[in-house]
């Protein structure tokens, strides 16, 4: 068998610390700071993602009744990242039959406007309402609805909108509306016009004129839940309003292969053949069936084979262990997972250890590394360094006819 470091190249951004915190946002998008070749080089095209890209281009081609799309997800499971690639696609067309194949996307051949609104942007002067206006360079259409704010209505929208092909992504609105709070507006507030500006959009969109218009946003309740304190009374009254003219996609399935993809498309550059992948698997089987011979485990030694021909280069137990991490709010996901991984495979290539071993094992973290444990909410970092991980590691460490530990 072949080690880690004779079949498995990372990518070079795996060793570049300044990179393991970026976060992408779809701000990022309209500025033009996201290379696209760069960013799909590094894509893994979820079930969820390969759904909405569908559905999107169905009604960019005029052909879905469908226009709204929530997508649900815990922080850091990859709804912004989601967003941007449908962005990408949508801006540039000359990606779209190398990403998501021919058919509904390759088939319309012009770029599709995307307007994009991240509710960081608090101090956003003209309401989410003027920025959309903004971008799609009809600002004056709404002077109207500026001073003071007050919400365009249902035939607002329509005309603002009518005869355009668009995609409109509302992302982090929870931290938007807020804040939102905070600002009177005669009897109400800032949040409360928002929320009627916005469901007014929706209404709208589902109407014949707007049959070429998108709108894509976040989960609202997600957002908040590690606990941020009471969300206002505005933000209840439109996710029921989403709920009821939304479609509901996961970017990611969580409990699902999935996030093996991810972690190895993002990480890697090159990966072994299946042919290489199929002697490793093999050599764990054979180990695994001597030591139940031996009576030391009842684990069937077919399972492990089959599972390491799909989780590779990581060990099955990789999974079992980020089961463990998703069940603290504290911990972003996929995102966390992603910025964790990173740490463990420099840390391994960078020693000796890819030299010596096949698989990626959960003992194999290291928590003496600064930078294992900054990437651990700090309720998750006691139970780790008092055996838990340790216990975790060991009971899935594989013992030989020789009685040799394999790493």
């Amino acid at each position: 068998m072949k080690t880690l470091k004779e079949l498995c190249k990372p990518r070079k951004s795996v060793f570049d610390q300044s990179k393991r915190d970026i976060v992408l946002d779809i701000s990022d998008v309209i500025e033009e700071r996201i290379d696209p070749t760069e960013f799909f080089s590094e894509n893994y095209l979820t079930d969820g993602m390969k759904v909405l890209f569908q559905e999107a281009f169905r009604r960019f081609a005029g052909k879905s009744d469908s226009g709204v799309f929530t997508l649900t997800q815990a922080m850091g499971g990859g709804k912004t990242h989601c967003m941007i690639a449908l962005a990408l696609l949508a801006k540039y067309p000359e990606f779209r039959k190398e990403v998501i194949g021919s058919g509904f996307g390759s088939e319309l051949s012009d770029p599709v406007k995307v307007v994009a609104f991240n509710g960081r942007e608090t101090d956003a002067p003209y309401g989410i309402w003027g920025s959309i206006a903004d971008q799609l360079g009809k600002k004056a259409a709404f002077d109207s609805y500026y001073s003071p704010l007050s919400a365009p209505g249902e035939s607002a929208w329509v005309n603002l909108l009518s005869g355009e092909r668009v995609v409109i992504l509302l992302d982090e609105l929870p931290s938007y509306l807020e804040n939102a709070r905070s600002k009177d507006i005669g009897n109400s507030d800032l949040a409360v016009v928002t929320s009627t500006a916005l469901a007014n959009l929706l209404v709208a969109v589902g109407k014949g004129e707007l049959s070429r218009v998108c709108v894509v946003i976040s989960d609202l309740r997600a957002t908040y839940e590690g606990g941020s304190g009471q969300i206002s009374e505005a933000l209840h009254n439109f996710q029921q309003e989403v709920g009821r003219s939304a479609i509901g996609l996961e970017p990611v399935q969580l409990n699902t292969d999935e996030v093996y993809h991810i972690l190895k498309k993002r990480l890697f550059e090159e990966l072994a053949d299946s042919d290489e992948i199929k002697a490793i698997a093999e050599g764990y089987r054979s180990s695994l069936a001597d030591a139940e011979q031996m009576n030391l485990t009842h684990a069937s030694s077919d399972t492990l084979a089959q599972q390491i021909r799909e989780s590779y280069p990581f060990h099955p137990r990789i999974r079992d262990l980020y089961a463990r991490f998703r069940e603290n709010p504290g911990f972003q996901q996929t995102r966390g997972l992603l910025r964790f991984m990173r740490v463990v495979l420099s840390d391994l290539f960078e020693s000796d250890g890819a030299n010596s071993a096949y698989l990626i094992h959960p003992h194999m973290i290291d928590l003496n590394h600064r930078e294992s444990l900054a990437g651990l909410p700090t309720r998750m970092i006691k139970p780790f360094t008092t055996g838990r991980l340790l216990s975790l590691s060991l009971s899935h460490r594989l013992v030989g006819s020789e009685g040799k530990l394999i790493k």
